[in-house]
Formats: C-alpha cells, sequence, structure tokens
C-alpha cells in the first residue's frame, strides 16, 4: 500500500483473470497504467488538476505509457 492508499495486488480472481489475459496483447507498462489511472478515480472523480498530480506522484512517465496503449488500440 502506498502513501495514498493504494493496494496493486488483486485478490478478486475475476480481475486477476482479466489482467492475466490482457497482458499477453498488452505491454506491461500500459497494464499498471490503466489500473492506476482507475485507482486515482476512487479519490479523485473527474480529471481536476488533483486527479493528474495523483497519477503522476503514482506513476511519473504515465503519458508514455498512455501513449502506447492508444497505439496499441490502433
Amino acid at each position: 500500500m502506498n502513501k495514498h492508499g493504494i493496494t496493486l495486488i488483486s485478490r478478486c480472481p475475476y480481475i486477476t483473470t482479466i489482467i492475466t489475459s490482457w497482458v499477453s496483447c498488452t505491454p506491461k507498462g500500459s497494464i499498471e497504467y490503466v489500473i492506476i489511472y482507475e485507482l486515482c478515480h476512487l479519490i479523485h472523480h473527474n480529471h481536476t488538476r488533483a486527479f493528474y498530480a495523483l497519477q503522476e506522484t503514482i506513476m511519473p512517465d504515465w503519458k508514455k505509457w498512455k501513449e502506447r496503449l492508444e497505439h496499441s488500440l490502433v
């Protein structure tokens, strides 16, 4: 658990299955980006500066992974 109270390990078999199947076709950093993005929304429910600041704190290179994810989905 980090200082924001976010734990990135899931004990839910359903979520673990989704993540495992997604790993085969998506760069690992992109998966982490999506998980961190969604977890940040648990704290900040919109795209305010505070949301992006939290995301930046947890994953400083999130912009790189967002771009890679967007390019892999095309």
